[in-house]
C-alpha cells in the first residue's frame, strides 16, 4: 500500500482530481487543518488557544502499490501529519 498525504487548492480541485480513485482507493478527507499561533485567549472556559487555518483542503489517500501520477502534484510530506493510516 502506498499512502499519499494531499494538499489542493481548494475542495472542489480535491473532488475533481479524487474522483477516479474512488472506488480503488482509500480517502480520509481531513479538509481545514487549524494550528495554534501562540496566543492564547481567555474564554468562560479558562485560557484556549487561537488557531489559525493553514491554506489548502487537506486530504489522505491509500491505494495500491502503483505510483499515481494524477496525485504527484498535490503530494506533501508533512513531518508530523495531523492524521494518518492505523
Amino acid at each position: 500500500m502506498i499512502d499519499y498525504f494531499l494538499k489542493f487548492p481548494d475542495e472542489a480541485t480535491a473532488n475533481q482530481v479524487l474522483e477516479p480513485f474512488l472506488a480503488t482507493h482509500s480517502i480520509d478527507v481531513i479538509g481545514i487543518i487549524y494550528k495554534p499561533t501562540g496566543d492564547v485567549i481567555d474564554t468562560p472556559e479558562g485560557p484556549s488557544p487561537v488557531m489559525a487555518a493553514l491554506p489548502g483542503w487537506h486530504v489522505n489517500v491509500r491505494g495500491g502499490d502503483e505510483e499515481v501520477e494524477a496525485l504527484a502534484e498535490y503530494q506533501i510530506f508533512p513531518t508530523n501529519p495531523v492524521r494518518g493510516w492505523a
